[in-house]
């Protein structure tokens, strides 16, 4: 019997004063895999980082938009 096939998830959230903000991540193995490796923390840094720096220039932008009345 083969082994099912086992994914991982990972979710990161930031409350904004905006938005509540939720990045998930989300690995799979391929079709000809049977499990995926151990988390690749190190190189997925990088794109949780920059969710957190995209997030935060947003809410800043919102921060500096002209109020229209």
């Amino acid at each position: 019997m083969l082994e099912k096939k086992k994914r991982m998830d990972r979710t990161w959230t930031l409350n904004g004063v905006y938005a509540n903000w939720k990045l998930t991540l989300v690995i799979e193995p391929g079709d000809y895999a049977h499990s995926v490796p151990e988390w690749p923390g190190e190189k997925l840094a990088p794109v949780v980082g920059h969710f957190f720096e995209a997030v935060n220039l947003y809410e800043l932008g919102r921060d500096a938009e002209p109020l229209t009345g």
